[in-house]
């Protein structure tokens, strides 16, 4: 009875292949959100979520976004939680340019294996403080992408901040347009606990029932 309760709360939750758990995430700017999170790292006082979105990359996938948790004291890079992923086996970084440029990210998430293998290096990066913030189109100096803060400095200069969400997008600079993709954060489907404690109560008794039909 209580794998059956424990399966059931994992699909009312909404999780993946892989070993998501909503989180729920309060951001510097106040905001807050649940976010599906497939993987953390580090401990410390501070905190912030990666985003990282293949959009069409070698897909379609399942899940063309991924939410990865990273915490830490003092001062901290974004190559700082990268290299942090990447040791602890979360995923794959490679780089150039001495560890200031961004290959590509591998990420097994237990049904796709997500890589940006068909034109590696390009990404865009960029930064929130609003988990609703909406990503778009990269402004004319560079500096904007839709509601997203851009990147402006090789990742291994760009320092993280303490509840703000770090974007990583797929693009084709190449072979596409490098707009015409968007990052989406897995927002995760978290049901009122209400409706949890009603999903619980009603396994209890089918598990009553089973039980009774066994004896």
């Amino acid at each position: 009875m209580k794998r059956i309760a424990i399966l059931a709360i994992l699909i009312a939750l909404g999780a993946s292949a892989a070993s998501a758990a909503p989180y729920y995430f309060t951001s510097a700017s106040g905001n807050a959100a649940w976010i599906e999170v497939d993987a953390w790292v580090g401990s410390g006082a501070n905190e912030t979520i990666l985003v990282v979105d293949w959009n069409v990359m070698g897909g379609p996938y399942a899940h063309e976004s991924h939410a990865f948790g990273f915490r830490w004291d003092g001062t901290a890079y974004v190559s700082d939680m990268l290299n942090a992923f990447h040791n602890a086996g979360v995923f794959t970084v490679t780089s150039g340019y001495g560890g200031a440029f961004l290959v590509d990210i591998v990420y097994n998430d237990g049904v796709d294996q997500h890589t940006h293998a068909d034109e590696p290096g390009s990404w865009n990066l960029a930064s929130t403080t609003n988990p609703y913030a909406q990503w778009g189109p990269m402004s004319s100096d560079w500096s904007k992408l839709g509601e997203w803060d851009a990147n402006m400095l090789g990742y291994n200069q760009e320092l993280l901040a303490n509840g703000q969400l770090e974007g990583i997008n797929a693009i084709q600079w190449f072979g596409g347009n490098p707009n015409a993709y968007f990052l989406d954060v897995p927002f995760a489907v978290v049901p009122e606990p209400g409706s949890l404690a009603g999903l619980v109560a009603g396994l209890a008794s089918l598990g009553g029932l089973v039980l009774r039909r066994r004896k």
